[in-house]
C-alpha cells in the first residue's frame, strides 16, 4: 500500500513538472516568437536590396570562380544584389572597375588586391564615400572594413616545417618560387617560411626568383635550378597552379619524388590530379568557394551592426586543408562554381 502510494505521488509530481515545463515553453515560445520575427525584420531591412561588387585579378580560374560562386549564392540567397566585373590580368581595367564602383556607390565592395599598394589610395577614397571595402586574400597597406582569406605568415611557417622536416637530414636545399614580389600572399607566406627555414638552422636556399604567377616561367626557373643543383630536396611556391610548372620541369628531369614540390591555393580539381600524377607531392589548401560564402557572412553581420566603412577592422581567416599524393582523395577537391563530384 505505502509503495503504491509512493508511486502516484511521484508520477502526480513528474505530471505536475511536464505540465509546468511545457506552460513555460508556451511562454517562452511567445517571447522568442516576437523576438525571432524582430531579429528576421532587422536582417531582412539590412540586407535587401544592398549591392555587393566583386572585382577579381582575372575570371577563368579555378580560383576566382570559386569565389565569384561563392559570393553570388551568398548574396542573392538573402536578397542582396550582386555585380562583378572581370579586368582579366589587366591592372589598369582594374583601376577603372573600381573608380567606378566607387562612382556608383555600391554598399560592399569586395577586391582580390594584386598589390600591397596600388589600390591603396582608391579603397581609402570608396569607404570614404560609404562603401565597405572586404579585401580578398590579398591585402593592402590601407586596413579597409574586412579582410578575408588565409594568414599567410603561419600559412607559410607551418610549410616550412614540414620542409625542414622533409629535408634537413637530406641535402637540406630549397628553391623557392615567388609569385608577385608586391602581392601581399607572396610577401608575408615567404615571411613565415623564412622565418621556419631560419629556426632550424639546417635549409639552404639555393634560389629565389618570381615568375608572376606563371606556371611556364616557374618551370624554366626550377630547370635552370636543377642543372645547378642536381640534389636540391625541395621548391615551393605560393601558388599551386604555378608550382606545377616546376614538378613538370622536376619530371623531366627524371627526379619526381625525389625533389619535392609544394604548392598551396585553392582546393581545385586540376590539384588533385597533379597529386595523383606526381607534379606536385604536397598541397595546403583553402576553400575557395566557402571563402567567398564568409565574405557574405561577414557582410550580414557588419550590416546588422551598422557600422561605418571602415570604423570597426576585421580579419576572417581560412582553414587550411592539407593534401598530399599518398593521401588525396578525389572528393577533396572542387569542380567549377563550388560542385564537388
Amino acid at each position: 500500500m505505502t509503495h503504491k502510494l509512493l508511486r502516484g505521488l511521484a508520477v502526480a509530481a513528474m505530471a505536475t513538472t511536464v505540465a509546468l515545463a511545457a506552460g513555460g515553453a508556451l511562454a517562452a515560445g511567445k517571447i522568442s516568437g516576437k523576438t525571432e520575427r524582430m531579429v528576421r525584420s532587422d536582417f531582412v531591412k539590412s540586407v535587401t536590396g544592398k549591392t555587393v561588387a566583386f572585382v577579381p585579378i582575372s575570371l577563368g580560374l579555378p580560383l576566382s570562380d570559386y569565389w565569384d560562386a561563392g559570393i553570388r549564392d551568398a548574396a542573392t540567397e538573402i536578397g542582396m544584389k550582386y555585380v562583378v566585373k572581370d579586368p582579366a590580368w589587366n591592372m589598369n581595367a582594374m583601376s577603372q572597375a573600381i573608380a567606378a564602383l566607387i562612382s556608383e556607390k555600391v554598399d560592399y565592395l569586395i577586391v582580390q588586391n594584386p598589390d600591397v599598394q596600388v589600390f591603396a589610395k582608391q579603397f581609402r577614397k570608396a569607404e570614404q564615400n560609404g562603401t565597405h571595402v572586404i579585401q580578398l586574400n590579398m591585402a593592402s597597406n590601407y586596413r579597409s572594413s574586412g579582410f578575408v582569406g588565409v594568414d599567410w605568415v603561419s600559412h607559410g611557417e607551418e610549410i616550412g616545417a614540414d620542409i625542414v622536416k622533409e629535408c634537413a637530414g637530406k641535402s637540406g636545399k630549397v628553391a623557392i618560387v615567388q609569385g608577385e614580389l608586391t602581392a601581399a600572399a607572396n610577401v608575408w607566406f615567404n615571411v613565415g617560411l623564412m622565418k621556419a627555414f631560419k629556426a632550424s638552422g639546417k635549409i639552404n636556399v639555393v634560389n629565389d626568383q618570381a615568375a608572376q604567377w606563371d606556371a611556364s616561367k616557374a618551370h624554366d626557373i626550377t630547370a635552370a635550378v636543377l642543372q645547378q643543383h642536381p640534389d636540391l630536396c625541395a621548391t615551393v611556391g605560393v601558388w599551386g597552379i604555378m608550382m606545377m610548372g616546376s614538378g613538370q620541369a622536376i619530371k623531366e628531369a627524371g627526379k619526381t619524388g625525389q625533389v619535392l614540390v609544394y604548392g598551396s591555393g585553392s582546393n581545385s580539381r586540376p590539384v588533385c590530379d597533379a597529386l595523383q600524377a606526381g607534379t606536385l607531392d604536397k598541397h595546403y589548401s583553402y576553400d575557395s568557394y566557402l571563402q567567398g560564402r564568409d565574405v557574405v557572412n561577414a557582410i550580414q553581420a557588419m550590416a546588422q551592426m551598422k557600422v561605418e566603412p571602415g570604423e570597426r577592422p576585421f580579419a576572417l581567416y581560412t582553414p587550411i586543408l592539407r593534401h598530399a599524393k599518398a593521401t588525396v582523395m578525389p572528393g577533396d577537391c572542387r569542380d567549377l562554381m563550388g560542385k564537388k563530384k
